[in-house]
């Protein structure tokens, strides 16, 4: 399954879950990838390795 933060490059911090969920459609993301953003709580985020942390996920190398 593709990393989450390949879809989230083009987001800028903060940004609520909706924002993601927008970034990860336009870039391309399949429904598994767009399931686990949608299981993040609706809050705002300060950074992509907050969405990686709450996700389980590594965290973005490109950070």
């Amino acid at each position: 399954m593709p990393e989450v933060y390949e879809y989230l490059t083009e987001v800028r911090y903060p940004c609520d879950r909706a924002e993601l969920l927008r970034r990860a459609t336009a870039g391309g993301a399949d429904d598994a990838v767009l399931g686990r953003l949608g299981t993040l709580p609706e809050q705002e985020y300060d950074s992509s390795d907050t969405v990686h942390r709450l996700l389980g996920q590594p965290e973005d190398p490109h950070t």
